[in-house]
Protein backbone atom coordinates (compact mmCIF):
# COMPACT_ATOMS: atom_id res chain seq x y z
CA UNK A 1 0.00 0.00 0.00
CA UNK A 2 1.28 3.29 -0.84
CA UNK A 3 1.65 6.11 1.47
CA UNK A 4 -0.35 8.01 -1.48
CA UNK A 5 -3.43 6.28 0.26
CA UNK A 6 -3.53 7.56 2.99
CA UNK A 7 -3.83 11.46 2.09
CA UNK A 8 -5.73 13.62 4.02
CA UNK A 9 -7.42 14.33 1.27
CA UNK A 10 -8.98 10.69 0.80
CA UNK A 11 -12.61 10.59 1.39
CA UNK A 12 -12.32 7.38 3.52
CA UNK A 13 -10.77 9.39 5.85
CA UNK A 14 -12.31 12.69 6.19
CA UNK A 15 -15.78 11.39 4.91
CA UNK A 16 -17.79 9.29 8.25
CA UNK A 17 -20.27 8.69 5.09
CA UNK A 18 -17.88 6.44 3.56
CA UNK A 19 -17.16 4.07 6.60
CA UNK A 20 -17.86 0.30 5.27
CA UNK A 21 -21.50 0.18 7.21
CA UNK A 22 -22.51 -3.56 8.94
CA UNK A 23 -25.84 -4.34 9.32
CA UNK A 24 -27.74 -2.53 11.71
CA UNK A 25 -25.62 0.51 11.59
CA UNK A 26 -26.44 3.65 10.23
CA UNK A 27 -23.42 6.14 9.10
CA UNK A 28 -22.59 9.32 11.78
CA UNK A 29 -24.56 12.43 10.86
CA UNK A 30 -22.51 15.31 9.52
CA UNK A 31 -22.10 18.43 11.83
CA UNK A 32 -24.55 21.12 10.24
CA UNK A 33 -23.04 23.61 8.88
CA UNK A 34 -25.57 26.07 9.27
CA UNK A 35 -29.56 26.38 11.62
CA UNK A 36 -31.31 28.68 13.35
CA UNK A 37 -34.31 29.35 15.40
CA UNK A 38 -37.64 31.63 14.84
CA UNK A 39 -39.59 32.85 17.72
CA UNK A 40 -43.16 33.91 16.32
CA UNK A 41 -44.95 35.11 19.68
CA UNK A 42 -42.94 32.42 21.92
CA UNK A 43 -39.65 32.26 23.39
CA UNK A 44 -37.07 29.66 22.38
CA UNK A 45 -34.31 29.05 24.50
CA UNK A 46 -30.76 26.65 24.06
CA UNK A 47 -28.86 25.97 26.98
CA UNK A 48 -26.75 23.73 27.82
CA UNK A 49 -24.55 21.23 25.68
CA UNK A 50 -25.44 22.29 22.17
CA UNK A 51 -23.41 22.36 19.02
CA UNK A 52 -23.02 25.90 17.48
CA UNK A 53 -23.14 25.62 13.86
CA UNK A 54 -20.61 27.62 11.60
CA UNK A 55 -23.84 29.78 10.23
CA UNK A 56 -26.33 30.61 13.00
CA UNK A 57 -29.74 32.52 12.37
CA UNK A 58 -32.12 33.54 16.03
CA UNK A 59 -35.18 35.58 14.78
CA UNK A 60 -37.93 37.10 17.09
CA UNK A 61 -41.15 38.47 16.00
CA UNK A 62 -42.64 39.59 18.98
CA UNK A 63 -41.04 36.75 21.19
CA UNK A 64 -37.73 36.13 22.49
CA UNK A 65 -34.25 33.84 21.59
CA UNK A 66 -32.07 33.38 24.46
CA UNK A 67 -28.96 31.25 23.20
CA UNK A 68 -26.16 30.32 26.05
CA UNK A 69 -22.84 29.25 24.64
CA UNK A 70 -21.51 28.75 27.69
CA UNK A 71 -22.57 25.01 27.38
CA UNK A 72 -22.35 24.78 23.99
CA UNK A 73 -19.33 23.16 21.51
CA UNK A 74 -18.16 26.05 19.59
CA UNK A 75 -15.94 25.13 16.55
CA UNK A 76 -12.62 26.42 16.51
CA UNK A 77 -12.03 28.84 13.68
CA UNK A 78 -14.99 31.39 12.99
CA UNK A 79 -18.20 31.15 13.45
CA UNK A 80 -21.28 33.29 12.43
CA UNK A 81 -24.58 34.39 14.66
CA UNK A 82 -27.23 36.73 12.61
CA UNK A 83 -29.61 37.92 15.31
CA UNK A 84 -32.90 39.88 14.09
CA UNK A 85 -35.37 41.26 16.74
CA UNK A 86 -38.84 43.00 15.27
CA UNK A 87 -40.67 44.13 18.48
CA UNK A 88 -38.81 40.99 20.69
CA UNK A 89 -35.66 40.67 22.19
CA UNK A 90 -32.60 38.22 21.15
CA UNK A 91 -30.34 37.82 24.37
CA UNK A 92 -26.93 35.74 23.32
CA UNK A 93 -24.46 34.63 26.26
CA UNK A 94 -21.06 33.85 25.00
CA UNK A 95 -18.00 32.21 27.46
CA UNK A 96 -15.27 34.34 28.39
CA UNK A 97 -12.59 32.47 26.11
CA UNK A 98 -13.93 33.31 23.45
CA UNK A 99 -13.11 36.33 20.85
CA UNK A 100 -16.56 38.07 19.60
CA UNK A 101 -16.97 40.67 16.84
CA UNK A 102 -20.06 42.66 17.26
CA UNK A 103 -22.07 44.47 15.03
CA UNK A 104 -25.27 45.26 14.41
CA UNK A 105 -27.86 48.29 13.55
CA UNK A 106 -31.00 49.18 15.30
CA UNK A 107 -34.29 51.27 14.82
CA UNK A 108 -36.06 52.24 17.85
CA UNK A 109 -34.26 49.43 19.43
CA UNK A 110 -30.82 48.67 20.90
CA UNK A 111 -27.87 46.33 19.64
CA UNK A 112 -25.40 46.03 22.47
CA UNK A 113 -22.46 44.01 23.42
CA UNK A 114 -21.74 43.82 27.65
CA UNK A 115 -18.95 42.58 29.62
CA UNK A 116 -20.21 40.96 32.86
CA UNK A 117 -18.04 40.34 36.16
CA UNK A 118 -14.49 39.30 35.91
CA UNK A 119 -15.19 38.89 31.44
CA UNK A 120 -12.96 41.45 29.77
CA UNK A 121 -12.01 41.48 25.78
CA UNK A 122 -8.49 39.70 27.06
CA UNK A 123 -9.57 36.75 28.13
CA UNK A 124 -10.37 35.42 24.92
CA UNK A 125 -8.34 33.86 22.74
CA UNK A 126 -8.50 33.79 18.76
CA UNK A 127 -8.89 30.39 18.14
CA UNK A 128 -12.43 30.47 18.53
CA UNK A 129 -14.36 33.81 16.84
CA UNK A 130 -18.05 34.30 16.81
CA UNK A 131 -19.46 37.20 14.66
CA UNK A 132 -22.34 38.68 15.59
CA UNK A 133 -24.41 40.69 13.25
CA UNK A 134 -28.41 41.57 12.93
CA UNK A 135 -30.33 44.44 13.39
CA UNK A 136 -33.16 45.37 16.18
CA UNK A 137 -36.50 46.92 14.98
CA UNK A 138 -38.19 48.62 17.78
CA UNK A 139 -36.98 45.75 19.81
CA UNK A 140 -33.63 44.48 21.54
CA UNK A 141 -30.54 42.39 20.24
CA UNK A 142 -28.21 41.99 23.51
CA UNK A 143 -24.43 40.03 23.74
CA UNK A 144 -23.27 39.19 26.91
CA UNK A 145 -19.82 37.93 27.75
CA UNK A 146 -19.71 36.50 30.66
CA UNK A 147 -18.51 33.49 33.06
CA UNK A 148 -19.99 30.32 34.34
CA UNK A 149 -23.03 31.28 36.66
CA UNK A 150 -21.17 31.80 39.80
CA UNK A 151 -24.08 31.22 42.13
CA UNK A 152 -24.33 28.37 40.85
CA UNK A 153 -20.90 27.50 40.79
CA UNK A 154 -20.45 28.18 44.32
CA UNK A 155 -23.60 25.78 45.14
CA UNK A 156 -22.14 22.61 43.63
CA UNK A 157 -18.89 23.52 45.14
CA UNK A 158 -20.67 23.07 48.46
CA UNK A 159 -22.33 19.60 47.99
CA UNK A 160 -20.33 16.99 48.32
CA UNK A 161 -21.19 15.75 44.53
CA UNK A 162 -18.25 18.46 43.70
CA UNK A 163 -15.59 16.84 45.18
CA UNK A 164 -16.01 13.27 44.10
CA UNK A 165 -16.42 14.07 41.00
Amino acid sequence: MLMADYRAEDQRLTNPQSYPQSEGMSPVPAPRSQSGVVSFLSSNERKGPWQLPRRFRALAVLGSVELDLRGAEVGYGFSEIEAVAFMGSVEIIVPPDVTVDCDGDNFMGSFSLKYDGKASPVMANREKTIRISGTAYLGSVEVIVKGPDEKNLLQRMATKEWWTE
